[in-house]
């Protein structure tokens, strides 16, 4: 593992920015991180191998010796990647993450039927008050501390931040949930509810300032990072939440009531008589909330014709034709 190409072991090119290596890192990270992947060696092997791939290049110094010199640039190769004097494979990650303003993973699980726009948590009361319970309460600030003799101590680093990935569907998303996470401590098993606000979208990160690894100095920040399932009908554009509506040749025509559904149940929609395949119908607050502001759900008609018709039903339509005449390419410029 020690000998493989760092810029492989992250796919990317050797002219990636520091931007790109990191976005990779983080995807590759979570893909691979131990709590998703629990009895996998080849899992563990390539977390770690991307950990110490991550920790080379995202420092400016190490990665350009090693774009000279290699591997012996780094002095990389020797026993276990990214491995400390105690053995612990992930010190490389922590260190890396640690005073970069990056986030390591953390040892919490979320529970089933859970995923995450940035969102500060200092907007929602209810996170630092559940997160106060499990990590404490924030260390003080200011300058160091006078030793006995008189003597100014410095303070300790910074805490790391931690980053937490949870599952969401679309409607979650939409709406805000109540979620159940488990968190691993000192062995024990433990359960808390956290609320995840209305509008999020996938990759939106919430931010819980100093609720992230306690070091004894200034403590890290927490992130939960939503990933939302796409729904199978519903697509979301802004606010609005889009849906198409297959409609019969004769519903166009004629017009009709139809029963489509929405995120909060179905309604009865009216489609006018001479609706056009493409027509955009609205349906006024039933799109996605964030915060005072509600988005609309946007109906598509697509109109459906018969795909085979007799004789008789074939001069009807030319009578039809012949009595209301379309011209439906009359607008067109080509």
């Amino acid at each position: 593992m020690a000998n493989r190409d760092y810029y492989e072991s992250l796919g990317v090119p050797r002219t990636a920015s520091a931007d790109e290596i990191r976005k990779a890192h983080r995807k590759l990270a979570l893909k691979y991180h131990p709590d998703r992947n629990k009895g996998s060696k080849d899992a563990e092997e390539r977390f770690k191998e991307i950990q110490e791939a991550y920790d080379v290049l995202s420092d400016p110094t190490k990665r350009q010796n090693y774009d000279q010199f290699g591997h012996a640039g780094v002095g990389a190769g020797a026993g276990r990647a990214g491995a400390d004097s105690n053995g612990d494979p992930f010190a490389s990650y922590r260190r890396a993450q640690a005073g970069r303003g990056g986030a390591r993973s953390s040892n919490w699980r979320a529970s089933p039927g859970v995923t995450v726009e940035d969102f500060d948590a200092g907007q929602f009361g209810d996170f630092g008050d559940i997160f106060d319970q499990m990590f404490g309460a924030g260390a003080g600030r200011g300058g160091g501390r006078s030793s006995p003799r008189g003597r100014v101590r410095p303070e300790p680093a910074r805490g790391a931040d931690v980053e937490h990935p949870v599952q969401l569907t679309f409607e979650q998303a939409a709406r805000g949930t109540t979620l159940g996470l488990q968190m691993d401590r000192a062995g024990k098993l433990e359960t808390i509810e956290v609320k995840i606000p209305s509008g999020v979208r996938d990759g939106s990160r919430v931010r819980i300032r100093g609720r992230g690894e306690m070091t004894g100095g200034e403590p890290g920040d927490l992130y939960i990072v939503t990933q939302v399932t796409p729904h199978p009908y519903f697509r979301r554009d802004g606010l609005d939440v889009q849906l198409d509506l297959n409609i019969s040749v004769y519903e166009a025509m004629l017009g009709a009531k139809v029963e489509v559904p929405t995120l909060d149940g179905p309604v009865t929609l009216t489609i006018r008589p001479g609706t056009s395949g493409g027509s955009k119908l609205r349906i006024k607050g039933r799109g996605v909330e964030r915060g005072s502001e509600k988005g609309d759900e946007i109906v598509i008609t697509r109109i459906i014709v018969p795909k085979q018709l007799d004789e008789e039903g074939a001069e009807l339509v030319k009578k039809l034709q012949a009595r209301a005449p379309v011209s439906a390419r009359a607008d067109v410029k080509w």
